[in-house]
């Protein structure tokens, strides 16, 4: 078994008694049903890491399989106790630390990391924030490479307010492909409007207009704007937000 979709695949349909259901993973996860449907796909490649943990505990299967195909499938260890570890316990996966000053590893890039991405709008100065911003995120050549994501037109900032909320909360952090500014319906943009920095899905109108819409629709009512309307209230496309980082607070 080669791949993530495989794996999986033989993890919720031939090694449990019952064949678990995407909607039960995904439950269990946390992630949406779609979510799920990539990865048995093979659209998604990869699981970010606490999604593999929860994936492979749900599973009961070793997260190192599930992530490589290495090592055995289930584990049985046993403690000095005699009774089986929880999953966590059984396999830890040691993280390295690392600062500014660490070498990248030789599938590593450097991203522009910006705390506060709202100053750059309205101003035209979108393209002297990335040269002069020095906050990095390190992140795998494979993933932009799997998006066809060009190092160059990949940043990341943090999300602030809840418009977007339960899909992006406030203090997530958002990665936004700046190659991508083409509206595909229905997905989730970076733009500036009105010297706003926002997230928000878009959806073409007729006449070269746009539709723009929160998720959080009991707060933040739709907008359309016309073509006019755009060039008049500085509405600007930044970019595809292609992926959303949440951190849980205590």
């Amino acid at each position: 078994m080669k791949t993530l979709a495989e794996r999986l695949k033989y993890a919720m349909e031939v090694l449990p008694p019952k064949k678990i259901k995407g909607v039960e993973l995904a439950r269990a996860v946390g992630v949406k049903p779609p979510s799920v449907s990539d990865w048995l796909s093979g659209k998604s490649k990869t699981m970010e890491g606490e999604n593999l943990l929860r994936a492979a505990k749900h599973l009961s299967v070793n997260p190192v399989w599930l992530a490589t195909g290495s090592g055995e499938i289930k584990l049985e260890k046993k403690s000095a106790l005699g009774t089986d570890l929880d999953i966590n316990q059984q396999e830890m996966i040691p993280v390295k630390t690392w600062d500014s000053s660490t070498p990248l590893d030789e599938d590593e890039v450097e991203i522009p990391f910006f705390k506060d991405f709202s100053f750059a709008c309205g101003s035209g100065a979108i393209g002297e924030a990335l040269l002069n911003e020095k906050r990095k995120l390190r992140m795998s050549k494979a993933t932009l490479r799997n998006k066809a994501i060009d190092k160059k037109n990949a940043v990341a900032t943090t999300s602030s307010g809840d418009s977007m909320s339960p899909t992006i909360k406030d203090g997530d952090t958002i990665h936004i492909d700046l190659g991508r500014k083409t509206v595909k319906d229905g997905k989730i943009f970076a733009v500036c409007h009105g010297g706003l920095f926002l997230a928000k899905r878009l959806y073409n109108l007729p006449m070269g207009g746009i539709r723009i819409v929160s998720d959080n629709t009991t707060e933040y009512p739709e907008i359309h704007l016309t073509a006019q309307e755009i060039k008049d209230q500085q509405f600007e496309i930044v970019g595809w937000i292609w992926q959303i980082s949440t951190m849980e607070n205590w």
